[in-house]
């Protein structure tokens, strides 16, 4: 290969190289701006599944409550008979 084909093939090569920065830098706002939303969206799903996971225990011990209550009233009823 002679200078002129080098000089032309090293001319593409920088041509190649910057428009290969110009792309990265243009996309890397984005990318990083989705990774944060996507963690941020993985974050809140976690938090709703802890507060549906805290409600449900909550509940369970509503039921347990009651159901105690109510054993405790029907062992009462029965000793008054």
């Amino acid at each position: 290969m002679g200078d002129a084909a080098t000089a032309e093939l090293n001319q593409q090569v920088l041509q190649s190289t910057c428009a290969v920065n110009a792309t990265i830098l243009s996309q890397a706002t984005s990318e990083s701006q989705g990774v944060t939303l996507e963690a941020s969206a993985y974050s809140i799903s976690l938090l709703m599944i802890n507060a549906v996971s805290t409600q449900y225990s909550a509940s369970q011990i509503n039921n347990t409550a009651v159901v105690t209550t109510c054993a405790e009233i029907l062992k009462a009823a029965a000793k008054v008979v």
